[in-house]
């Protein structure tokens, strides 16, 4: 559990500088859209079967374990997805798109407070957690 929020949070801090890159995930927010609640991520690549999360950024800082939204994906390449998050996501502030694997395999998303050891983080090629950075109110 310590290494994975330490993992998140090194990824955090180095969302200025963007995602490191990994063959087997990626999330492509060029075009995404976000209007209140809802958010559509152009593409998304994930080598096993897992989901895509929404995780706020307050003050810099991203929540974790707590998630705002997430979906669930099939192991390849996913055009369009849409994802619907807990609330509106108000124009200008900062959220962070994060790939979790369905390690479990009950195709339910489970990480959260007192339960982070299942739906685990994917980690990129520095074993940190694959993440994205975004803004709400994209693309309106």
């Amino acid at each position: 559990m310590k290494r994975t929020l330490a993992a998140i949070t090194l990824a955090a801090g180095a969302l200025a500088a963007g995602p490191a890159l990994a063959d087997h995930l990626n999330i492509d927010t060029d075009g995404l859209w976000n209007r209140g609640a809802a958010v559509i991520v152009p593409s998304v690549k994930i080598d096993e079967p897992g989901f895509i999360v929404i995780h706020a950024v307050v003050d810099g800082e991203v929540i974790v374990p707590a998630s705002i939204g997430h979906t669930y994906l099939q192991a390849g390449t996913t055009m369009n997805v849409d994802i619907t998050a807990d609330y509106g996501l108000e124009p200008g502030e900062d959220f962070i798109l994060m790939l979790h694997y369905d390690t479990n395999g009950d195709g339910v998303y489970s990480f959260g407070e007192g339960m982070t050891d299942v739906d685990t983080p994917a980690l990129n090629a520095e074993d940190a957690p694959y993440v994205q950075p975004f803004t709400g109110g994209a693309g309106m």
